[in-house]
């Protein structure tokens, strides 16, 4: 060690020897091949960049932290007071002094990245969070928004978790298809991580059940040393290098595909048929696949039960050992196999429901009963009214920004003992929750007299009328997944509804856990997988992402377009190789069709999957066309034989090609350009729920997608309207429409109108929950009940044009005083 006036030592790394060097305990700044990492005395980074340069990548004007902590019953996490640093030779050893805890955390240092390593938490049971980060940077080209990596075109910049329990970005209490591991702001961007302590029984509010029972983890994962991350910083094309290397030295998972790391390998985002292949017709479901150049067939739904996956025996007599020999016959034909489930749900016929209900399966707003109840009754009174929001029906989730789809679909159920009792009404009386319309005995369960204060909880269900495990059952779950998967050979799984693990308490490491137990007990860990939400840790067992679905749209190219194009952005930046979702070949499926998505593909390199059957292919004129146009076009891209140039024309989404001339040099041939029919590329949630038999339709009449409306509590003056957008490809014509007020809003809606340009169409009703407007041809403006009663029937003023081009209408009813006014939705219909 050399002393001056200022302290310089040099520490030897087990990794290897290059310096970090200190300031007298003031700023520790260590050397990432030609770039340096500074960090001062109060655990602030200050300085990432080239080290002969001064080009700092940070936000100069925000405090970028390496750690912070939160208390439990603590709102805000707290700084450190001071950061000190101990060489120990080959680490260095940080302290974080806070407030009557200590934290001490392991430096090591690798040729590309930092390793964090928490050794020991003081007093660890007060501490709820380790918060890593946040650390602001001035890269905003690009964000992987999993992943946790932020870089333009020279520099990159990332944070990565080292187990599952190191977790990237922070809690929501919604939805997010990506996380926010690493997050774009107005101006930059930041990453950020955490370690939760999960030794402690806690409520949780998400938005698939609140006040969930997150029961405490078991293990190690509970606790918050061993907390790891990884901090990078590199030049932008050695960005995948990098991560491959953090994976393979700190023991991430890895897969591959012939020794190729499977975020390279073009096998990741190879296209398959989804068939529903049984031991019978194996052989003809392998065989259009394989004249389709398809080396994976999917099956949609292989399961009787979720939850320890009974098989359906009528289509695998043998059970797994009939799936088996279907995987070798794939295999003989150098093919696989693969199948679908809702990764962690669990349905209502599965052995862990019924007969006798597993104690694992998650409980939310736990109580007792107020009073007995014998066999016979079918009223339930529980203590502690404050738990309602737990057993009523919400219109909004937590959030209190989003509507509450499974209000209406749910199971609404409650277990005691072994018993589970359904209810179809809750409220509050007298600080008492009462359950009324009770079904005894739910779902094949023994009907039971239960005793006064017996405990009692919600389980917690979902649209799909399933129920959920807790974190720790879950695990049980997953094994049962991967041991199927084992015996049946299976190479290929979507974790469609990974969000479900949040339904455990746990956030989206519930849904983490599970894809990581599932992978830790497969005999094959290198088959290809994807799911419906990305996560940071699940990152790296993810091959691909194919988000589309074929349900919601008449038209083949046209279900959930602008949502499948709309990703394929944030899907680059996080690295993640892509495809293009599900689309459904059937009868009326044409050739154009085929052209038209798989040309999309190769000009944006990615895959596809297909609905697809035996009769199908049979059935359609063209079957056997498509089959060869799939292998052509999946052939092109797999050899890389397209030019940047053919790629950029095939992106051009309303204009579709054909492959010409020789597949080693392939040319293009212009088909048609089209546009869609109801005049706007179909978003995610995107839908028509309009009954058919409501305004008059002919085979060119277009309905619009369900337009949704309900006035916000603003400030004074700000318009409360909604814009409604669209095009039309018909001539000019009268505007004809549906409005609904749903049925379960408990507000009447006054003052409703539309306006178009200087033109207003006032709708002189009141409309009770549940009522609908209609104008349709005979240019009468009708009020109907939600029983079909027609109750106002008028010839209204001021009707204006649906115009053949863009079309912009504004819809609003008068706004209630203080609280947001209910939900309407709108349709109009013209012809094209």
């Amino acid at each position: 060690m050399y002393t001056y006036k200022r302290v310089l030592f040099r520490v030897a790394f087990a990794t290897m020897s290059l310096p970090v060097l200190g300031f007298a305990q003031s700023d520790l700044t260590v050397q990432l091949n030609d770039r340096n990492v500074t960090i001062n005395s109060k655990g602030q980074f200050t300085y990432i960049g080239e080290r002969n340069k001064v080009n700092n990548l940070l936000l100069t004007d925000s405090i970028s932290s390496l750690l912070r902590i939160k208390r439990f019953g603590q709102a805000h996490s707290e700084n450190p007071k001071k950061l000190s640093w101990v060489d120990k030779g080959k680490s260095t050893v940080l302290n974080f002094d806070f407030k009557d805890v200590k934290v001490e955390v392991l430096l090591t240092k690798h040729p590309d990245y930092l390793k964090f390593e928490v050794l020991n938490v003081q007093y660890e049971d007060k501490v709820e969070l380790l918060q890593w980060g946040q650390i602001y940077t001035l890269l905003d080209d690009n964000v992987g928004q999993s992943l946790g990596a932020v870089y333009n075109s020279s520099d990159a910049v990332g944070l990565m978790g080292l187990n599952i329990k190191s977790t990237g970005g922070f809690e929501i209490d919604h939805r997010e298809r990506f996380g926010n591991a690493a997050q774009r702001l107005v101006k930059g961007s930041v990453i950020q991580g955490f370690t939760r302590n999960r030794s402690k029984q806690r409520q949780d509010d998400n938005f698939i059940q609140e006040l969930t029972e997150a029961v405490p983890v078991l293990g190690d994962d509970a606790r918050l040393k061993g907390s790891a991350f990884a901090f990078y910083t590199t030049d932008a094309a050695s960005l995948p290098r990098v991560i491959e290397g953090i994976e393979q030295q700190e023991g991430l998972p890895h897969l591959t595909h012939s020794g190729e790391w499977i975020k390279r390998s073009l096998y990741s985002t190879s296209s398959k048929f989804i068939i529903s292949f049984t031991e019978q017709n194996i052989d003809q479901c392998l065989d259009i696949a394989q004249r389709a150049g398809i080396t994976n067939v999917y099956h949609p739904g292989i399961f009787k039960t979720w939850g320890t996956y009974q098989l359906d025996t009528k289509a695998f007599p043998n059970g797994t050992k009939s799936l088996a020999l279907c995987s070798d016959k794939a295999k003989q034909r150098k093919m696989n196999l693969g199948a679908h489930t809702l990764t962690n749900f669990i349905t209502t016929d599965d052995p862990l429901v019924s007969p006798k209900p597993h104690p694992g399966l998650q409980l939310a707003a736990v109580t007792v009963l107020h009073k007995s109840i014998e066999p016979g009754d079918n009223i339930v009174i529980l203590k502690n009214s404050n738990l309602i929001k737990a057993y009523k029906k919400d219109d909004l989730l937590p959030s209190k920004t989003d509507n509450n789809v499974n209000q209406n679909r749910e199971i609404f159920a409650i277990r005691i003992g072994d018993e589970i009792i359904e209810y179809t009404e809750a409220k509050v009386s007298n600080s008492l929750i009462e359950l009324s319309g009770c079904k005894r005995g739910a779902f094949g369960t023994v009907v039971s007299a239960h005793e006064k204060n017996q405990q009692v909880g919600r389980l917690a269900s979902h649209a799909y009328k399933v129920f959920f495990a807790d974190i720790n059952l879950q695990d049980s779950v997953a094994i049962n997944l991967a041991r199927f998967f084992n015996e049946g050979k299976l190479e290929r799984i979507s974790f469609d509804g990974v969000e479900g693990g949040v339904a455990t308490g746990h956030n989206r490491y519930g849904g983490e856990r599970f894809v990581d137990v599932f992978f830790k007990h497969l005999d094959n860990k290198n088959i290809v997988a994807n799911s419906s939400d990305v996560m940071h840790y699940a990152w790296h067992y993810f091959s691909n992402e194919s988000w589309g679905e074929p349900w919601w749209a008449k038209s083949f190219r046209e279900s959930q377009l602008d949502h499948r194009l709309g990703v394929q952005k944030a899907l680059k930046e996080d690295l993640l190789p892509r495809k293009m979702g599900q689309f459904s070949i059937k009868e009326n499926t044409t050739l154009k069709d085929i052209n038209w998505i798989m040309g999309l593909c190769a000009g944006f390199d990615n895959g596809v999957d297909f609905y697809v059957s035996p009769a199908i292919i049979k059935a359609n004129p063209e079957g056997e066309q498509i089959l060869t146009a799939i292998k052509r076009w999946e052939t092109v891209r797999m050899m890389k034989t397209l030019s940047e140039e053919q790629k950029e024309q095939l992106r051009n989404v309303f204009t579709l090609y054909e492959l010409t001339g020789d597949l080693n040099k392939p040319g293009l041939r212009r088909i048609e350009t089209w546009a869609p029919e109801g005049g706007q590329l179909q978003k995610e949630n995107d839908r028509v729920t309009l009954p058919a038999h409501l305004l008059e339709r002919k085979d060119n009449t277009v309905i619009t997608f369900d337009y949704k409306h309900h006035s916000q509590v603003t400030e004074p003056g700000k318009p409360t309207h909604s814009e409604v957008v669209f095009n039309s490809a018909g001539e000019n014509q009268p505007i004809r429409f549906v409005i609904r007020v749903s049925s379960t809003s408990k507000e009447k809606v006054e003052g409703l109108h539309l306006k178009s340009g200087i033109n207003q169409l006032d709708i002189p009703f009141v409309l009770n929950p549940g009522d609908y407007v209609i104008l349709d041809k005979d240019r009468r403006l009708k009020r109907f009940d939600q029983s079909g009663v027609l109750l106002d029937s008028i010839l209204p003023k001021d009707v204006f044009n649906i115009n053949k081009g863009q079309n912009v209408i504004l819809i609003d009813y008068k706004a209630l005083r203080d609280k947001s006014g209910p939900e309407i939705i709108l349709n109009i219909a013209f012809d094209k």
